[in-house]
């Protein structure tokens, strides 16, 4: 059975409503028959990431966390990957929803056998309207922008290629951005700012033909 470890760190405002945001693509891929690991909370740490990586081998690796270059962080800010732990992700196709670390990581992750990583060369940007702090998933603001985000591990977990779901993400982005574009919405031009910025930072390194069979 194929197996998907994703990380949900659960102790700001920004990680809580990636958790939340998160839960759509759990769902979906226990629906395609995914073995999902989790690490939720303060589970997201770095002794039980590794652990799962080397004993359960996922194929498909879904970090959600702050992050830099050469780092990608779980609860509390520990580091969860960095650039001395990328070859665990050797044999995965990864998805890092993380500032910055596509450069420095995904490149080291793929030259350590990561079949490709996809993830952000830039800043990862949504915005928060603070009434819904307690339920994300009707923030307005950040549905445009996280919905486009989640198209990448949809897409992956329903056996698209990895250039495929970044092409998906960026159509989705398109159509969001074109309908805001006109918005005179306070709110609205803060979720266009954020889905321009997202979408030029967008990519991924390694084989852009590898999918989960």
């Amino acid at each position: 059975m194929k197996k998907m470890l994703i990380t949900r760190p659960n102790y700001d405002k920004g990680m809580g409503y990636l958790f939340a945001w998160s839960k759509e693509i759990v769902e979906s891929a226990e629906e395609k028959n995914f073995t999902v690991l989790t690490a939720d909370g303060r589970d997201a740490n770095k002794k039980i990431v590794h652990s799962k990586l080397e004993k359960m081998k996922p194929e498909f690796v879904f970090f959600n966390g702050h992050g830099n270059k050469h780092e990608i962080y779980g609860h509390d800010l520990e580091p969860v990957m960095t650039n001395s732990s990328a070859n665990l992700l050797k044999n995965t196709i990864t998805f890092a929803r993380s500032c910055n670390c596509l450069e420095e990581l995904g490149d080291n992750a793929v030259s350590e056998g990561c079949r490709a990583f996809i993830g952000y060369s830039g800043q990862f940007w949504f915005p928060m309207i603070n009434r819904y702090e307690l339920n994300p998933l009707k923030d307005t603001a950040a549905k445009p922008v996280l919905e486009v985000s989640n198209t990448v591990p949809l897409k992956i977990i329903k056996n698209s290629t990895v250039a495929e779901a970044v092409d998906a993400a960026r159509n989705l982005a398109t159509k969001h951005i074109l309908k805001l574009l006109t918005s005179e919405e306070l709110y609205d031009r803060a979720a266009l700012r954020a889905l321009i910025q997202n979408d030029s930072c967008l990519d991924f390194r390694g084989d852009g033909n590898a999918n989960i069979e």
